[in-house]
């Protein structure tokens, strides 16, 4: 697989979970991608494969991360119950029902087929990287802010569903989860909306969930993961 020519190291060192964990035949094909290498990042951390395994104190893992009781509760009956094993750097989720490969777009809960399996979405993945991780945004914050780090993503201050600008200074760093649960919350509310009613953007809501890493102190005024 090309896609791991051009990816980091492994997350996790030790053995993914077992084969039976994972669903249906592209759940083989990615534990079988997870036995290679467990988890990465790349094309400059804009994608982000989850590892599967390991423990407390450890990289956000496959596991933990589809968790009903982490941030898909945000999403109530709008989560369509796929397995979640990668994120754009907008946090857009790459995940399987065990026959084919979904985008799920956070800020709509919208669900996209794009693969008939795990190698087709990775060979998309390394034809069209700009497209299908971000890298173009991914890379200009990082010229500017310095390294993305570990469990962070970018979203938009002004949603793009709302006409938001694909641009830097659209962007705010955010921890994945809280990410989102902010975006579960926004999806909820827009569908929600009465025919002929306005929805109110707050974008105090962003900055409030925004990572302290994102300022001139750096990496080393991160909370994001004592918040709770």
């Amino acid at each position: 697989m090309k896609l791991l020519s051009l990816s980091g190291e492994a997350l996790l060192t030790n053995s993914p979970a077992p084969e039976t964990v994972f669903p249906g035949p592209v759940g083989k094909e990615l534990a079988a991608l997870l036995s290679e290498r467990n988890g990465f990042y790349a094309f400059e951390s804009a994608l982000h494969l989850f590892p599967s395994g390991g423990g407390a104190g450890e990289p956000m893992t496959l596991e933990a991360w589809n968790a009903a009781d982490g941030w898909r509760r945000s999403y109530g009956s709008m989560d369509p119950g796929l397995l979640f094993f990668a994120e754009d750097v907008f946090g857009l989720q790459f995940g399987t029902d065990g026959r084919e490969v979904f985008s799920f777009n956070p800020e709509s809960a919208e669900t996209k087929r794009i693969a008939g399996g795990l190698d087709e979405w990775a060979q998309q993945v390394v034809e069209d990287y700009s497209y299908m991780t971000g890298y173009p945004i991914a890379h200009d914050w990082q010229v500017s802010h310095g390294a993305l780090p570990a469990g962070h993503r970018l979203i938009p201050r002004v949603p793009f569903v709302a006409g938001g600008e694909f641009s830097v200074t659209n962007m705010v760093l955010v921890e994945s989860a809280a990410g989102m649960r902010y975006w579960g919350e926004f999806a909820r509310a827009v569908a929600e909306i009465a025919d002929g009613e306005q929805f109110r953007l707050d974008v105090a809501k962003v900055e409030g969930i925004r990572c302290l890493g994102d300022s001139p102190a750096g990496a080393q005024a991160c909370d994001c993961f004592g918040r709770g």
